[in-house]
């Protein structure tokens, strides 16, 4: 049979105290169901005052007839304020055995069928269900959006229902604010479009099956409920810089977006002299709302070669923060600097030639390959590039009279160093390069050179000092050493000096314009009592200093001419000697005589001729004194006999005679 519901009877035995007959007492019952003894019922009772050994009835009315599962009650009493007494023994109404043990909640039939009965020929519809539950309300129910076109609900459905087609679960949700159609929704969430121009919305989620429907509710403002999602993290590395640019999709016209970026290096780095171990790791930026907005930010402050992982999450100013991205790798570029310098020489009509020269500053990755370096000028509207071999470091350009941008990068693995700039002023402005002033310095053995000068207020990007190594047979090498701005003294160091040796120090101040001259120092590390000059019996070794690049020269100097006059008995006229390469400036004359006095004049070559000449008159050793200095291998003609026709005329006296042979270092007795 199938029953609506059953009662259950519940009776015990009192035995009161005296206090007990003249209060009564209150009972705690409970109900427990199957052979787990789930707790499906509890409640307090409350008896009027009964003589002693008095019964007590209780009759619970149950949902599920008492056929379908076992029921058990227990009891305990409460008297007066006292602690409740133990629970009794569980007492157990056992229902009928089947090969199902059915349990339902809220439900409507049981149906026990006897092992007498065939339950094929049973013609109403069945359900077969194992431990079921009714649809339970919807926990933690919230709503919000990426983009302001979808909207997505989600909940925490409870415990699992275990059911199967078509008795499962249904999940529905109403905006009740709108007219728009209810959405059937997962068990766990629901999405629905936008409706626009609605900001406040009202939604429920109902939680229908055939064991009945529960429902909960929810209202938001969308608005305040928007966490956007960053999409197609791109990151662009620099040396010490990368940008770092992503999208967020959506409809966010105007909102503010406010959006955070970190960029933490995969493996600790050690603090390097560009960047501080305390640098900042995470930026923050504001995005104008739009359709599918486009962000970028400019992470600075990054260490050179070194792998970064940076993450983005946005969100809607004075909302909480969204999810981070997943992390997004890079890795900066190598820091390799070069530092540029410049020399000018004037060409005909207005023309200009730059040596642009460049070295890597000492400790800025010196173990990166350079493959070469790019140069780029512009002049005039007009733009150039060259590339150059990476074992090069300067290069000829010829330029006009105008001012000239120069830009010097090297080429990398991975890309380009940061650009070196420098400048050439305009030729006709004044201090561009042409500015004769100068003074003379001292130097010592010891310090070097100290240079000072006065602070140019025109100056803004600090000075250089210029000079050349001289006394070299080779051509000349220009060095510089840079200033920084504030500064208007600079100490260079004895070990780059030669004693005896005069070197011009030509300074520079860095303005807007370029790099102009201001004034020259010229000067001794350490001076010399006597000109430097080595002699042998037969050959003078000679040397000169002469500034062969002077703007003041009437013409290019294309060499030297070196005239040697001998003051001899036996005097066979002048004879030269020329130097080719201007940048040499040492000359060896052999195939001189010994112990005789000779003068040497020498004087610059240019197209049209010799210029103004400086003279010095030198005597040659003896052989003896050329031995006792050194030991060395005789030529041929020291070896010999020097052999010397002598003319005599016929008033030539024998003291006369005596006196030419004395000269040419022949000893002469005369005997009578």
């Amino acid at each position: 049979r199938i029953l609506s519901m059953e009662y259950l009877v519940v009776k015990w035995l009192v035995n009161h105290t005296g206090l007990a007959r003249e209060s009564g007492d209150t009972y705690e019952i409970q109900v427990g169901r199957t052979d787990n003894l789930t707790i499906v019922h509890n409640s307090k009772v409350s008896s009027c005052p009964l003589g002693s050994d008095s019964t007590l009835k209780w009759t619970w009315v149950s949902t599920l007839p008492l056929q379908c599962a076992d029921h058990s009650v227990r009891i305990r009493r409460f008297c007066s304020h006292a602690d409740p007494s133990d629970w009794s023994q569980w007492k157990t109404n056992y229902g009928k055995k089947c090969s199902c043990s059915c349990l339902l909640e809220k439900a409507y039939h049981c149906c026990v069928v006897s092992k007498l009965n065939d339950w094929r020929r049973f013609t109403s519809p069945l359900l077969s269900v194992c431990d079921l539950v009714s649809p339970q309300r919807p926990e933690n129910l919230s709503c919000g959006t990426e983009d302001l076109r979808i909207v997505t609900c989600t909940w925490n459905p409870g415990r699992p229902a275990n059911l199967y087609e078509p008795y499962k679960r249904t999940h529905t949700l109403y905006i009740k604010n709108t007219g728009e159609d209810p959405i059937k929704c997962g068990e766990w969430s629901c999405r629905f479009q936008a409706v626009p121009g609605l900001e406040r919305y009202h939604v429920s989620v109902v939680v229908r099956n055939q064991l009945g429907e529960e429902k909960q509710s929810y209202s938001f403002n969308i608005t305040d409920r928007v966490f956007p999602v960053p999409e197609g993290v791109r990151v662009s590395p620099g040396v010490t810089e990368a940008n770092v640019s992503w999208v967020v999709r959506g409809n966010l016209s105007g909102v503010e977006l406010f959006c955070q970026v970190t960029a933490d290096p995969v493996e600790p780095r050690r603090p390097t002299p560009h960047t501080s171990s305390s640098a900042l790791t995470e930026w923050s930026l504001v995005c104008n709302g739009g359709s599918d907005e486009c962000c970028d930010v400019s992470l600075e402050q990054l260490s050179p070669n070194t792998r970064y992982a940076t993450r983005v999450r946005c969100a809607v100013r004075g909302n909480l923060e969204g999810e981070w991205t997943q992390p997004t790798h890079f890795t900066t570029y190598p820091l390799v600097r070069l530092d540029v310098w410049r020399s000018v020489r004037l060409l005909s009509h207005g023309q200009r030639n730059v040596t642009l020269l460049w070295t890597p500053v000492s400790g800025s990755a010196s173990s990166v390959k350079i493959q070469g370096y790019k140069v780029r000028w512009r002049q005039e509207g007009c733009q150039w590039i060259l590339w150059r071999d990476r074992e090069q470091t300067q290069t000829e350009i010829s330029i006009g009279p105008g001012q000239c941008d120069m830009i010097i990068q090297a080429v990398i693995q991975p890309g380009s160093s940061p650009p070196a700039h420098i400048t050439i002023p305009p030729q006709q402005c004044k201090g561009g390069g042409y500015l004769r002033n100068v003074t003379r310095v001292s130097g010592s053995a010891s310090g070097g050179f100290h240079l000072i000068w006065e602070e140019q207020e025109a100056v803004t990007c600090g000075y250089t000092v210029e000079w050349c190594t001289v006394g070299s047979v080779v051509p000349c090498t220009l060095q510089w050493r840079r200033v920084p701005v504030g500064n208007t003294s600079v100490s260079l160091p004895a070990g780059d000096f030669k004693a005896g040796h005069r070197y011009t120090f030509d300074i520079y101040g860095c303005t807007d314009e370029g790099d102009k001259l201001l004034g020259i120092r010229t000067g001794y590390s350490q001076e010399l009592s006597e000109w430097p000059i080595r002699t042998t019996s037969s050959s003078v070794t000679l040397e000169w200093r002469y500034h062969e690049d002077d703007h003041s020269h009437p013409g290019f100097i294309t060499g030297y001419l070196v005239t040697v006059m001998c003051q001899c008995f036996l005097y066979l006229g002048p004879f030269t000697k020329t130097v080719a390469d201007p940048h040499n400036k040492s000359l060896t004359i052999v195939g001189l005589q010994e112990h005789r006095k000779y003068t040497f004049h020498l004087s610059a070559l240019t197209n049209v001729g010799p210029g103004p000449q400086t003279t010095i008159t030198v005597k040659t050793q003896t052989i003896r004194e050329s031995n006792s200095g050194r030991r060395r291998v005789l030529s041929p003609r020291d070896e010999s006999t020097l052999m010397r026709k002598v003319q005599i005329n016929p008033r030539t006296t024998a003291k006369d005679l005596v006196n030419m042979l004395e000269e040419t270092g022949t000893k002469v007795s005369i005997s009578q």
